[in-house]
């Protein structure tokens, strides 16, 4: 994975005590800090907006949904008993990214705000943030309030737009974004360290990745704007888009976080039995898997898989996630890969969107990841030989292996996948909770939300379906 040269310790905003005054008496400037800022800090802002990215490349739920991992002691969550889920704080991620928007466009703050480098570039990033979180956000819950959403007081109660309508629309703001990128580093930034031509990659990989997630709902667009990013994209391990962990607990791998004092979550026996496949369990077919996972406690020489979606006590009988992540603060994680790069753009081929040949990307795409995870040469083709490429089904499979952990963009890969008629070996739990039927198409709403919304959301439920873990995205149809 690629080294990101990291900040030393993150902002860190300090609230300074005021104290009541007498009313006769005039302090002056006794309690005002020489320190505090007077005015808002571009830099401070999108330095806090790019910390919630963490959470979404630590999620638990999503990799219970790819079946990446199981639970131990209490597996509700991976029999699907979380319904609600609240999308609140989303938007107020949107509303400081809408701030640094303002800060760097406003005549009045412009100037101070470019002291943190070109208010286009500021704008740029920002803009690209923001449709990170909203693609993670329509691929969850399919409509939402896009439109007229952030209006505040002007506008209570937006509208929920269209799934497909407003992922198009996503597209549309990274081509804005795209344009606006200028020379001249960023401060603030420890993403990507200021770097625009990496923004412009990051915005750029997204953007392919999003257009192969139209395949489904509007090939012809998904094509377009897949062939625009082509080319433009990150092209090697060494530009794998990650986020810089630090071992500081302020801002440290939640996984290592999950480990520190409790035991919850192991290897899936879905995806430990793939791995093994035609090998053993000490000796297993896909080299990945003594890479990603550590033999069991009880049986040192054997890789053993927990039951997913079962109650899991003996926990020392299974394999637990390799210990470089679970007892790593500090180590990097994925927000795009290689890999997942070279696998896209290999179902493009076979999907007859580009003149490239979906074979030669798919072995591509097992070689980038195997080295990702620092598999040996002479395994690396060993396994290349015994996989060929078959078809589109060869290219769901190996790209679910290579995204391990990756599990929202996993999670979206399977449903879009499956009704492309080819897909990872998921299979439902044999207890399921919370009236879902199978492995989850999508979230359902924070159950105030009818409440808080009611004719709206009424509006939205009638358009995409019923309001819980089984309706089919607008997408994924």
């Amino acid at each position: 994975m690629k080294n990101i040269t990291k900040i030393k310790a993150l902002v860190l905003f300090t609230v300074f005590a005021t104290f009541t005054a007498c009313d006769t008496v005039d302090f002056g400037d006794t309690n005002i800090s020489p320190n505090a800022p007077t005015k808002a800090s571009t830099a401070l802002l999108l330095t806090n907006v790019e910390r919630s990215v963490a959470g979404y490349t630590t999620q638990v739920i999503p990799n219970l949904y790819a079946q990446y991992i199981s639970e131990g002691q209490y597996p509700e969550s991976s029999q699907y008993q979380d319904q609600n889920f609240s999308y609140s704080g989303v938007y107020g991620i949107l509303t400081e990214i809408k701030r640094i928007v303002e800060l760097n466009t406003n005549d009045e703050t412009k100037t101070d705000a470019a002291a943190n480098g070109p208010n286009a570039n500021q704008i740029a990033a920002a803009s690209l943030l923001r449709v990170y979180y909203l693609k993670y956000s329509v691929e969850r819950w399919g409509m939402m309030p896009y439109s007229e959403a952030l209006e505040g007081l002007a506008n209570p109660y937006p509208k929920f737009d269209g799934q497909v309508d407003i992922y198009k629309a996503l597209i549309g703001e990274i081509d804005a974004a795209l344009a606006l990128i200028t020379a001249g580093d960023i401060s603030g930034d420890y993403l990507f360290d200021g770097k625009m031509a990496t923004w412009a990659k990051f915005g750029n990989t997204m953007k392919m990745i999003m257009a192969l997630n139209l395949s489904r709902a509007d090939a012809a667009t998904g094509a377009a704007k897949f062939n625009e990013a082509l080319g433009n994209t990150i092209s090697s391990n060494a530009e794998n888009l990650v986020y810089p962990f630090l071992s500081d607990d302020a801002n440290d791998n939640a996984w290592q976080d999950r480990f520190q004092t409790r035991v919850d979550y192991l290897i899936s026996d879905t995806f430990a039995n793939a791995l093994i496949g035609a090998g053993t369990s000490t000796a297993p077919q896909d080299p990945r898997l003594p890479k990603m996972a550590a033999t069991a406690k009880d049986t040192p020489t054997e890789y053993v898989g927990a039951p997913y979606g079962a109650q899991n006590t003996a926990l020392n009988t299974y394999s637990f996630i390799t210990s470089d992540i679970i007892y790593d603060g500090s180590r990097d994680m994925p927000i795009f890969t290689y890999a997942q790069v070279l696998f896209s753009r290999a179902e493009a081929a076979a999907l007859g969107w580009t003149t490239e040949t979906a074979a030669t990307l798919y072995t591509q795409g097992i070689q980038a990841s195997m080295e990702q995870w620092g598999v040996a040469a002479a395994d690396i083709a060993t396994y290349v030989a015994a996989k060929p490429y078959v078809n589109s089904s060869s290219i769901a499979y190996e790209k679910w292996v290579s995204m391990f952990l990756q599990g929202y963009d996993s999670w979206t890969d399977w449903r879009r996948m499956k009704a492309h008629g080819y897909e990872k070996p998921l299979t439902p739990p044999a207890t399921i909770l919370g009236g879902a039927t199978g492995v989850p198409n999508r979230h359902a709403y924070a159950t105030n939300t009818a409440n808080l919304n009611k004719d709206n959301y009424d509006a939205a439920i009638a358009i995409q379906g019923a309001d819980d873990l089984n309706t089919v995205l607008e997408m994924f149809k």
